[in-house]
Order: C-alpha cells, then sequence, then structure tokens
C-alpha cells in the first residue's frame, strides 16, 4: 500500500536498545487508558495515562498505529467488505509494555486475511523493543517486512528460537510440524498472564495461518537462549507469578 510509504516511519522501528548493567524497572505502576473505537468493529490501542517523556514517546507511536489502520480502514469500505481490530495489553509495566494486536478483514482481494503482531516497549526509554539486540550478539537478526495488508512489521529470525519453536509444536488439525519447519521468522512479545515470552511464526501462507499457535518460554528457555538475567527480570514476574 501506498500508506506504508507515507505512514511506515515510526511505527515500531525503534532505535537500537541496550539496556547498562545498572539497568532497573520503573517504579510506578502504569495506568493505561483506551479510547473509543476507530470505527464499529475496529479498536483504538490504548494509551499511557499521564505519562512522562518516555511514555509520551510511545503514546505518539500508538497514535502512529491508530492513524495508520484508520487510513487502511476507511479504504477497505465497499459492500460485503470488513475490518476487524482486536488488541490485548499483554503486559502494562514495571519494565515494558506490550500490546497484542489482532486484525482480520476482507478488502475486495482474493481471499480475507487475518494477521496477528505485537507492539512491545521499553518503558525506560520509550523505543520499540529491538529483540536482536536482547539475543547474544549473532544469534539472532531482525528482519523488515510487512504483512499480507502492507503493515510494516519488524520480526526475528533466529535458528535457535525455529529449532526450540520446532521442538515444541503440537500437531493439531492440519497442523503438523512439517507446516511450520521451515519458519524462520517469529514474533515475540513478553505476556503477564502466563509469565512468559511468547513467540509465534510470521509469514506463513494465509491458508496456513491457523497453525501459528504460539510458545510459551519461561525462564529455563531464556537462560538457554542467552538473555541476560535484566532482560529476565524485564520479561517475567520476580515472584514467578503473573
Amino acid at each position: 500500500m501506498a500508506l506504508v510509504d507515507k505512514l511506515g516511519q515510526g511505527f515500531c522501528l525503534g532505535a537500537v536498545l541496550l539496556l547498562p548493567i545498572n539497568w532497573s524497572v520503573a517504579q510506578k505502576p502504569l495506568k493505561m487508558v483506551r479510547g473509543a473505537e476507530i470505527r464499529k468493529g475496529v479498536a483504538a490501542l490504548p494509551r499511557i495515562a499521564t505519562p512522562n517523556t518516555a511514555e509520551a514517546k510511545i503514546n505518539a507511536a500508538l497514535d502512529r498505529q491508530d492513524l495508520w489502520v484508520r487510513k487502511a480502514a476507511e479504504a477497505c469500505s465497499g459492500p460485503d467488505m470488513f475490518w476487524k481490530r482486536v488488541v490485548e495489553v499483554t503486559k502494562s509495566g514495571p519494565a515494558l509494555l506490550s500490546v497484542l494486536v489482532s486484525d482480520s478483514a476482507d478488502c475486495g482481494g482474493v481471499h480475507p486475511f487475518d494477521e496477528a503482531f505485537p507492539l512491545v516497549y521499553d518503558l525506560r526509554t520509550g523505543d520499540a523493543v529491538r529483540w536482536d539486540k536482547v539475543f547474544p550478539k549473532g544469534r539472532a537478526e531482525e528482519v523488515n517486512t510487512s504483512s499480507n495488508d502492507g503493515m510494516p512489521w519488524i520480526t526475528i529470525r533466529s535458528k535457535r528460537l525455529q529449532a526450540l519453536y520446532v521442538a515444541r509444536y503440537r500437531s493439531h488439525g492440519d497442523c503438523s510440524t512439517e507446516v511450520v519447519a521451515e519458519v524462520t521468522e517469529f514474533h515475540l512479545y513478553p505476556d503477564e498472564k502466563a509469565n512468559a515470552l511468547k513467540i509465534f511464526p510470521a509469514g506463513l501462507p494465509q491458508v496456513a495461518h491457523s497453525c501459528a499457535s504460539s510458545l510459551a518460554l519461561g525462564a529455563k528457555e531464556l537462560q538457554s537462549l542467552g538473555f541476560s538475567q535484566q532482560w529476565q527480570d524485564a520479561i517475567l514476574s520476580p515472584d514467578g507469578k503473573p
């Protein structure tokens, strides 16, 4: 879409994020507020109430996300067309903010589409998390790509992550290990209810999207992937509970 060219900058292309050795989580509780739907069935992203400077930067990024989907949904307004968006806050501090976005639409193309992608921000800096910098050097790379509807994405390519996902994948219905065996790119986001880092494949063919089940990674898996203790503390609850 031409909209990507106009609106792509600043979506979730945050600056390189390196946590200093003395990094610690934010102290104040994070309060989120939700606005009215962008249009019927299209949820707006939540915003941080009474933001500080870093949090205002996050709110501005969320504003740009909502602007993009508003324009895209307006262009998807013909007979029998629809756009639906559901958003879920999966972690609201003290170190990270994570929002999982799920879009489904039929805009008159050959097939309807459904996409899910996370938005994860560092509450200290206001930057989008660069997961490739969380892995030890050389173990993961960032991939700039886009969804079927043109939404710009950043995904992670990692052989270790791929091997872990395939080894733990549970076949269901028409979804077998073979369907995901060649998956090389993943979305990552913290989930406070599961007290885990969740990963799921990006870029599966539309007909196989239902096979993109998420995998929850706990402290043991994060250690095996080489995540620092600071990042484990940011992602997981210190008491091991949601």
